[in-house]
């Protein structure tokens, strides 16, 4: 493993330069948005960072972490190593695996990007097959093949380490971060929708003892409530300061388990 500073930067198109000046700012005690400190409770969650960018994942063996496609692809087309750590405050001094980022086939994400619209995004499942095992006592897993079906109502965990909360500055909301790994409840909406059936809807709006995703949480798991099992993977978003409905890939369609799958023990 290698101690490396994190990539300071953000999904959703924000300028790096913003991310470095909002995170000096004082924070909200909650995290992921409106949510809480994770601690030790998903140790398997780790931060996956290149160039200019990072997005969190989920650590499915000693040498597999999923994430989302579109940080696969950008870390690949970036040319610069990809690192992993699973500190639950990652930072300067943590200790970091480097890995090789895999996109999963007919990945696409084209304009307007990141924003939900219909048919935009797809296929948007990566995995980063680290050069060192990082051996734990358990792993995230995958869902038995259409578990999901009719997941109305469902609740879920959300796991991240983007931000943790929104700023109101000159010339709009800035998100703020601290590289914290937090988590927070939400609630599967359904399973077919206009953005295809490949997708869940997950309603992420703060507040009612719920929590959101935000810039970084891209890739980030969401849990079926209490257990390790990863029902989706964090995708994109409607609203870019993490309220509203976020679209996650669903981890238990005969095409996800495939790809996931070839990478696992």
């Amino acid at each position: 493993m290698t101690r490396m500073p994190i990539r300071r930067a953000i999904r959703l198109g924000a300028p790096i330069a913003t991310a470095l000046s909002i995170a000096a700012l004082p924070a909200a005690a909650s995290a992921i948005t409106s949510g809480t400190p994770d601690g030790a409770a998903h140790p398997y969650v780790g931060v996956a960072s290149s160039g200019d960018e990072f997005c969190s994942g989920t650590l499915l063996s000693p040498r597999a972490f999923l994430t989302a496609g579109h940080c696969t692809a950008d870390f690949a087309a970036g040319g610069q190593p990809t690192f992993v750590t699973f500190d639950r405050n990652a930072g300067p001094s943590s200790t970091y695996v480097t890995g090789t980022p895999h996109t999963e086939p007919g990945f696409f994400n084209v304009a307007p990007q990141r924003l939900g619209v219909a048919a935009s995004v797809g296929h948007d499942l990566g995995v980063i097959v680290l050069d060192q095992p990082v051996d734990l006592p358990a792993y995230g897993a995958l869902p038995a093949q259409g578990s999901l079906a009719g997941a109305t109502g469902t609740p879920v965990t959300l796991v991240g380490y983007g931000a943790q909360a929104f700023v109101a500055q000159h010339g709009g909301r800035f998100p703020v971060f601290t590289f914290v790994r937090t988590q927070a409840p939400a609630t599967l909406i359904n399973d077919r929708n206009a953005n295809g059936d490949e997708f869940v809807r997950v309603s992420t709006s703060p507040g009612g003892d719920q929590g959101g995703v935000g810039p970084g949480d891209s890739g980030g798991p969401a849990f079926l409530a209490g257990t390790a099992t990863i029902t989706a993977v964090g995708s994109h978003v409607t609203n870019p300061s993490g309220s509203g409905t976020a679209y996650a890939t669903r981890l238990d369609t005969s095409e996800a388990r495939a790809f996931v799958s070839q990478f696992l023990p």
